[in-house]
């Protein structure tokens, strides 16, 4: 009868020379060669990874001021460098009734007193009074590039625009409406942080509406939102200083004065200044140490009161 292969008494020369001439063996997962173990090299992982994006704290305080305040109205200004925008952009602030500039250095002590009263009693007297807070303090917290609302007027039942735009005046009645400041903060290398805050109108009846963003589509729901780019205001602000944006000229139907101007009173008179000012020191993440553990943004909309 004639043998099987696999009982052929012929193969065993055949594969005993082979195991001595490779001298290996499989031991599990591993390979051994001449008794020496060999292992998958790990991958090298680069420890110079980008970090992660740091929150920038803004400190956001609106000044309650009356138009016959030299101080708040007159004297402040002379501190403000409004040649910190370009000339084309503090021409089209102007006409629609906006000022804006940065403080860098110290103000005198009754200025600076009016910046840093204490939030606590001013809110309590005017409850008291029931009046309204001659000073609000909040805090807001943006990642680098990403939208937030400071709300500058709520609940205006209607409310009457004139626009100074390309040399054109127009003139437009909205209902319904809420002024705000749509504000995105960017750190630069040196410290500094880049502002930019554009007025907007969020007016009329609630509506979902699509909305493109990041490649993609979303639904949103919300009321319709005037943007008034051609008053943007776009600056670099220095460690230490804080941006003043405040009402030019008289009362009147202006941009200034549905931001800042009281509504809903009678007396056109009272005003706000509203202050920006960076709480710590920023730093692009491309120049700044790795932070594995990161930060979280908070964003919301702040209310003046």
């Amino acid at each position: 009868m004639r043998p099987t292969p696999a009982n052929a008494p012929w193969l065993l020369p055949i594969l005993a020379s082979a195991v001595a001439v490779a001298g290996c063996r499989l031991l599990g997962p591993g390979v051994v060669v001449n008794d020496v173990a060999i292992t998958e090299a790990p991958v090298a992982v680069d420890a110079r990874q980008k970090p992660a994006a740091r929150t920038i704290h803004l400190e956001v305080l609106f000044v309650r001021c009356n138009e016959h305040d030299k101080a708040l109205c007159e004297e402040i200004w002379t501190f403000v460098d409004e040649r910190a925008l370009s000339d084309p952009a503090c021409r089209a602030l102007n006409a629609n009734g906006l000022r804006a500039g940065i403080v860098t250095g110290h103000l005198p002590s009754h200025l600076a007193e009016r910046f840093a009263s204490n939030e606590a009693a001013a809110a309590a007297a005017a409850d008291i009074a029931g009046l309204d807070a001659t000073l609000t303090r909040r805090l807001l917290q943006l990642l680098p590039g990403k939208r937030s609302e400071i709300v500058t007027a709520s609940r205006l039942q209607s409310v009457v625009l004139l626009e100074q735009c390309d040399g054109e005046v127009r003139g437009s009645t909205f209902h319904d409406v809420t002024a705000e400041m749509a504000v995105e903060a960017r750190p630069a290398a040196d410290g500094r942080v880049r502002i930019e805050a554009v007025p907007e109108l969020r007016h009329g009846p609630v509506e979902k509406s699509w909305v493109g963003e990041d490649g993609m589509f979303r639904l949103e729901t919300g009321q319709r939102r005037h943007r008034m780019d051609h008053v943007g205001i776009d600056v670099t602000v220095p460690q230490g200083s804080m941006l003043v944006i405040g009402c030019a000229g008289d009362a009147s139907a202006t941009v200034g004065d549905v931001l800042l101007r009281e509504h809903g009173r009678g007396d056109r008179s009272t005003m706000r200044l509203l202050a920006i000012r960076p709480l710590d020191r920023a730093a692009d993440p491309l120049f700044a140490p790795a932070d594995p553990g990161g930060e979280s943004a908070e964003q919301g909309a702040l209310t003046a009161r």
